[in-house]
């Protein structure tokens, strides 16, 4: 078991070591803009384009944005390793169970995704914000009963809860940036995305070390759904206190809420730039869903080749992929802060190809080690790639409707997950069809990328 808390440790001085280094090099860069910003005020002429307020709405923003969206992400994180062994090792569920349960959620998360969008851009994200927490407090108590019923209930409310979390917060954040015009200022979008990502990544490591304990100390896989609890609901009291109302198009306003035909005209009719980025969140997406579910029994398959019998600590591991995407996260940000090595689209199109060979190399090497390192190849490709998406999706979509749009990105990759889970099987033989066709598909999308995509 050493060898699991040996990169557990590796990943923690490596991401420490990053992240020094990128402290010392925002330190520098503040100091560059204090000496620029004294240089223009004794211009006089330039002095007058100054917003000296700038500064503060810049900082405002980021005091009420941030630590939601830290405690939103630790109450997802928390649940994240314990879900399916929560289901099939505690509550005794058949695989067939499981996967329908997981099948049910992302069904959920598809039929949601029509609407939720267009409901938040019209009665506000704000407000969606806080639905979200509502609604993924229901889904964690479900956990705490036995009834299958009540399991699938709470599996459709997390689905929904996945599809609000993935849309209104961010809808929310872009266009209070905007709003505020805070392109003005030295926060740039990419960088908040990337803040975002490391933010999400750190969380992540310490929740799965939670969890972990939590579940050692508690002798159940229902503390961290417990824990989560505790961190929606201060993220509500913040987004209820501190946070303003934003709309889209039609918010405020007697339009009739976007119809199904409406929604289906705007998924047919919009650019090809917004449909790669729709293809490219469905086939990427999906394959981290997909992922998601099967890393556990895939490391246990290998662990059980090796002719080790004893249990896989779930929460180290988890700790470790997310220190994989944590040092991708940080990778993102000097890319495109430092050198300018490439650009995004080129990023973006680089990531979707070492995520497609990641899975693949699991098919031909299953040593337990080989696949737990390329997990962790996957996850660092998941920290560069969200930051990634997130800034196209930040310059290609309107504010107007970017909540309806974020929304009906995730109609098919929720479709693609739902039709691969419901035909999941026992055993290693299925699994290596999901990851062999998952890596296929993102190779497929790399070059589609490459073609549609604009700079």
């Amino acid at each position: 078991m050493a060898f699991y808390q040996i990169n557990l440790v590796a990943f923690v001085l490596l991401n420490g070591s990053m992240l020094y280094r990128q402290y010392r090099q925002d330190k520098r860069a503040q100091l560059s803009e204090k000496i620029q910003r004294y240089d223009i005020e004794n211009d006089e002429d330039e002095a007058r384009t100054i917003d000296p307020d700038a500064a503060i709405a810049a900082k405002q923003f980021t005091d009420n944005f941030f630590p939601v969206y830290v405690l939103v992400w630790a109450a997802d994180w928390l649940q994240g390793p314990f879900i399916y062994t929560l289901y099939k090792d505690e509550k005794k569920l058949p695989e067939e169970i499981v996967a329908r349960l997981f099948t049910t959620g992302f069904l959920a998360g598809a039929v949601s995704a029509l609407f939720v969008g267009g409901l938040a851009d019209r009665f506000g994200r704000r407000t969606a914000c806080l639905a979200y927490c509502a609604i993924t407090i229901l889904a964690c108590l479900s956990v705490l009963s036995n009834n299958v019923p009540v399991l699938f209930a709470g599996r459709a409310l997390g689905g929904l809860g996945t599809t609000l979390m993935y849309t209104v917060f961010e809808a929310w954040m872009v266009t209070e940036y905007n709003q505020r015009d805070l392109e003005r200022t030295s926060l740039k979008l990419s960088g908040i995305f990337g803040q975002m990502i490391t933010l999400s990544s750190v969380v992540a490591v310490l929740a799965g070390l939670v969890g972990q304990v939590l579940v050692g100390w508690t002798g159940t896989n229902c503390a961290p759904f417990v824990a989560s609890i505790c961190c929606l609901a201060p993220a509500a009291f913040i987004i209820s206190s501190r946070w303003t109302e934003n709309y889209g198009d039609s918010g405020n306003s007697n339009q009739k809420t976007t119809t199904t035909k409406d929604t289906l005209k705007m998924l047919l009719g919009v650019d090809k730039q917004v449909l790669t980025l729709g293809l490219t969140s469905c086939c990427f997406e999906g394959s981290m869903y997909l992922f998601i579910f099967f890393w556990s029994p895939a490391l246990k398959s290998s662990h059980v080749l090796a002719h080790h019998h004893s249990a896989l600590p779930f929460g180290i591991i988890f700790a470790s992929f997310m220190g994989a995407m944590m040092l991708g996260s940080m990778l993102f940000t000097k890319v495109m802060t430092s050198k300018r090595w490439m650009t995004c689209r080129e990023l973006l199109q680089t990531v979707v190809v070492v995520a497609g060979v990641s899975l693949l190399l699991t098919i031909f090497f299953r040593d337990e080690h080989v696949t737990f390192w390329m997990f962790c190849v996957f996850e660092a490709s998941v920290g560069m790639y969200f930051p990634a998406m997130g800034y196209q999706k930040g310059k290609v979509i309107d504010d107007g409707n970017r909540a309806h749009i974020y929304g009906l990105l995730r109609i098919p990759f929720n479709i693609f997950v739902v039709v691969a889970l419901s035909l999941t099987r026992e055993g290693d033989a299925y699994r290596e069809i999901i990851f062999m066709t998952c890596s296929g598909l993102l190779l497929v999308v790399s070059a589609v990328v490459g073609v549609f995509l604009h700079d």
